[in-house]
């Protein structure tokens, strides 16, 4: 016996079939990729937020310093304010004197100068990871009556990079006394003191 099949029946059977495995798994593997991109973004986000906040932090410090340097022009011509030290700091000074918290009486400015750079220094390192300070006097060039200028640089390790990632750093940004040509996580920030 043949049963006569209704058209609009079997119209509504294939519709109702839904989607097959296929189509399920490629969607999931759509939605998938794009989970895992905002992760990779979000991690992104949290490790330039970091660098960031260090670099403000440095900068703050630098500015501090130089703001102390230009208050005190005869520490800075006297080159009493000079640290080159290589990276890392092992210490919050650079041990060539041990000056106490405060001055006596008047200070001079080589005792002004020491007390600035102790308890500075000491910031940095405790602010910054291996927080690491370069200052130099540059003396004033072709008789003019400027007294030179000071370059103070700052250099700390960033927890975010790897030792031997060599796109993190560029050539030049921190000096040649500082001695981290071959480490590319530590970064720096660079500021002229004009006395």
């Amino acid at each position: 016996m043949l049963t006569r099949r209704d058209p609009a029946r079997a119209a509504l059977d294939s519709a109702a079939r839904g989607f097959s495995l296929i189509e399920v798994l490629v969607s999931m593997f759509i939605v998938s990729m794009g989970i895992l991109a905002l992760a990779g973004l979000l991690q992104s986000a949290s490790r330039y937020g970091k660098m960031s906040e260090l670099r403000s932090t440095a900068t703050l410090l630098a500015n501090d310093i130089a703001d102390h340097i230009r208050s005190n022009p005869g520490g800075a011509t006297g080159n009493f304010y000079n640290v080159t030290n290589a990276f890392p700091a092992t210490a919050a000074y650079d041990s060539r004197k041990t000056p106490g918290d405060q001055c006596t009486a008047a200070c001079d400015p080589d005792e002004l100068a020491y007390v600035d750079l102790a308890i500075w220094s000491a910031r940095a390192l405790a602010t910054l990871p291996s927080g690491t300070p370069f200052i130099q006097y540059n003396a004033a060039g072709g008789g003019g009556t400027q007294n030179g200028t000071v370059d103070v640089w700052l250099a700390w390790q960033d927890p975010n990079t790897t030792a031997d990632s060599s796109t993190e750093r560029p050539t030049g940004e921190c000096p040649a006394g500082l001695k981290v040509d071959t480490d590319k996580s530590v970064r720096c920030v660079y500021l002229q003191v004009g006395l």
